[in-house]
């Protein structure tokens, strides 16, 4: 209790079991000082082999933690690691325990991880895949060293899979600056940057929520949309592109760059009244027919429009002749084709010579995972792009010097 009274801020009192005289004697206190409290699934009768046992007493320690008035959220479970080398079989309990807990009382769960690893060769082998398998699980928490860097990098990974690292922010800043001859320093300015500079650097950190106040403010300096879109978010768009090529940036910050410039776009389309910008070019765009996969097609599609290309995007599985008669319909000036997998980029040669079959005078653009520059050349495709930033380099590129 002495501690209590000393301690600044939220305290964390480790522990309380289930064992009535260490609720009784524990639980006031967290009461009193408003701490919180882990909860360790074990009682006078020690650690129950089943993950139905350990939630009986994890259930036990929620209820009297209830009736003294202490909220759930300060109430966090410890499920308990056991060594593996000498109780193999309660890993598995233990993983359970911790999904039991989650889905039928909603507490914070957390363990002391690398305690499963103890008297085994190669401990962060077991430890750091234990981890990732608790995290997937419904661990809130973990007790590990954070200099660990099995540890870490399995934590960091599982963040990604288990989509609580938003945008890979986290798994990106640790293992960018490990790319050979790559640097993340960022230039600096003496003088403050102007309004085209600010809505730049908006685009290039990803910066949604504060985009439109910056298009507020342009508009307010007397900046036109079409200055405001090609000195102020194309430039940034293209450092986005310049970071992409030296792996500064990855797939989740070019997303969020194209996210940010379609949240300034929505306004800047506000204050254009009717009006639209010069397009760069009409774009087709369409995964083949057989070829359900359209994320990169999507990303292709996104930052086209952004670049200021109007995009015609028909979706996925999409037939020769549905192909053709849309890019007649549209008169676009080039056709994206899309595909995944081998079995489906045959039919990529099949488009290709129906467009010309059709006397349709179009460039095509051919990409995907299983496509390559060879394959490209090889069934007279104009452009091949690896990826979403050259697609859009190459097909502006095209287009400018027809």
């Amino acid at each position: 209790e002495a501690g209590l009274k000393a301690a600044d801020g939220k305290v964390l009192i480790n522990s309380v079991s289930g064992e009535a005289k260490s609720l009784k004697k524990i639980l006031p206190l967290a009461k009193k000082y408003g701490a919180a409290v882990i909860g360790l699934a074990l009682d006078k009768n020690g650690i129950p082999d089943t993950a139905e046992g350990r939630l009986a007493i994890a259930r036990r320690i929620r209820n009297a933690a209830r009736r003294l008035g202490i909220p759930d959220s300060d109430i966090i479970i410890d499920c308990l690691t056991l060594t593996v080398s000498a109780e193999q079989k309660r890993a598995a309990e233990t993983l359970r325990a911790i999904r039991l807990v989650k889905q039928k009382l909603g507490l914070s769960t957390v363990l002391g991880v690398s305690n499963i690893s103890f008297g085994l060769p190669q401990r962060p082998l077991i430890s750091s895949s234990f981890f990732s398998m608790a995290m997937e699980a419904g661990l809130d928490a973990a007790i590990i060293n954070p200099k660990d860097k099995p540890m870490m990098d399995a934590w960091r990974s599982a963040m990604v899979l288990l989509n609580r690292d938003h945008q890979a922010a986290v798994y990106i800043e640790a293992y960018r600056s490990e790319q050979a001859g790559v640097s993340t320093t960022i230039p600096v300015s003496d003088s403050p940057p102007t309004i085209r500079e600010r809505l730049s650097q908006a685009i290039i950190s990803g910066d949604r929520d504060g985009i439109v106040g910056l298009v507020e403010d342009a508009l307010n300096e007397g900046l036109v949309p079409l200055q405001i879109s090609n000195e102020g978010f194309l430039p940034g768009l293209e450092e986005v592109g310049r970071r992409f090529e030296k792996n500064i940036f990855f797939l989740p910050q070019v997303m969020q760059s194209a996210d940010t410039m379609q949240a300034g776009f929505a306004r800047l389309k506000q204050e254009m009244k009717g009006q639209k910008f010069k397009s760069l070019g009409k774009i087709l765009m369409a995964t083949v027919e057989g070829d359900i996969h359209d994320i990169g097609k999507n990303i292709v599609c996104t930052l086209l429009e952004n670049h200021g290309f109007e995009v015609f995007d028909i979706g996925k599985n999409v037939s020769a002749a549905t192909i053709i008669s849309k890019a007649r319909e549209y008169a676009v000036d080039a056709v994206g084709l899309s595909a995944l997998m081998t079995t489906t980029m045959s039919e990529m040669d099949n488009v290709i010579k129906k467009l010309k079959a059709a006397g349709i005078i179009t460039f095509t653009m051919v990409g995907g995972a299983v496509v390559t520059q060879e394959y490209a050349d090889r069934i007279g495709a104009d452009l091949y792009a690896r990826d979403a930033m050259e697609a859009v380099a190459k097909i502006k590129q095209l287009l400018e010097s027809s």
